[in-house]
């Protein structure tokens, strides 16, 4: 009779599909937004692991998943479900989260998103992809279908979770009965993280696209260059019309880069992008972001 009065009071505590939904957005602004501190800073992990191999990778996937394990032992719930005051519960009990329960919910609140983004960027860049990288694509899209299905079904009230990861771990998002029973020193170090939620959601406007686009940019455009007022022997150096200025040869799928203005092949700009992070000629940094396929008609 116990079990069955707090299954009814866990029903009565159901958030909506929109707070859920919110909740999901904070979470994922936190690791982009974290990426553009720490490039803005230049910090990340660089240092040569054996022979060739050299690990280059952001800090950000493990301050992330610092954060959400801090929400998780606390509140049994991550940065975004703590901030619209939801809360993890067992489906059938409405126990809070265990150890390992905590532990799991982090990895994969921290590292699903991120192996995902990682494999679609490599998709996005046309680099050779290997056999068991479009698997995990093709994994991913599968999920996501199964997450929309358990959304519609959570969202008519024939399921209990609206996501199939807490279906699988026995979970599911309620109002909590009573406020998280914590110290002062935590709660106010908790509280002072939700309000960077504001700052988070700031900087993700400031760098996303279309925002970039309506504001112009920072840079200015550089004046092209004259050849006129160039030596005669720099003259000789320089790309001819239609000519790519890395390889100067004919342009191969002709790619504008929009800091900058000038055109290369979508290979040499991606190469040296990689490698140097500006453009070529005007050393300006870029990203993926700012190169744009020219198609002819």
């Amino acid at each position: 009779m116990a079990e069955a009065a707090n299954v009814r009071q866990n029903l009565q505590n159901v958030p909506s599909i929109f707070e859920i939904s919110a909740a999901e957005t904070l979470d994922n602004l936190i690791y982009p937004a974290l990426s553009k501190i720490f490039e803005y800073f230049g910090l990340r992990l660089d240092f040569k692991l054996w022979g060739n191999l050299r690990v280059r990778e952001e800090l950000s996937p493990l301050l992330t998943w610092i954060l959400q394990y801090l929400y998780l032992r606390n509140r049994a719930s991550s940065f975004g479900e703590s901030f619209y005051g939801l809360q993890r519960t067992a489906t059938g009990t409405g126990e809070l989260l265990t150890r390992p329960q905590q532990f799991t919910s982090a990895t994969l609140l921290t590292f699903l998103p991120y192996i995902e983004r990682k494999l679609r960027s490599r998709s996005a860049q046309h680099e050779d992809t290997y056999a068991w990288e479009s698997y995990l694509i093709n994994l991913f899209h599968a999920y996501n279908a199964s997450k929309a299905v358990h959304t519609f079904a959570y969202l008519i009230k024939q399921a209990s979770s609206h996501s199939p990861l807490f279906r699988a771990m026995r979970l599911t998002l309620r109002y909590p009965s009573e406020p998280p029973q914590e110290d002062k020193w935590t709660y106010m170090f908790l509280k002072m993280l939700e309000v960077l939620a504001f700052f988070l959601q700031f900087i993700q406007w400031w760098y996303s696209n279309d925002q970039r686009r309506k504001v112009g940019g920072t840079l200015q455009n550089p004046e092209a260059m004259q050849k006129r007022d160039l030596p005669e022997e720099v003259k000789q150096t320089l790309p001819q019309i239609g000519k790519c200025p890395i390889c100067l040869l004919p342009l191969q799928t002709p790619t504008a880069c929009c800091v900058s203005g000038y055109v290369f092949c979508w290979k040499c700009i991606i190469s040296h992008m990689k490698e140097h992070g500006t453009c070529p000629v005007t050393s300006y940094p870029i990203s993926l972001d700012d190169l744009v396929r020219i198609y002819e008609t």
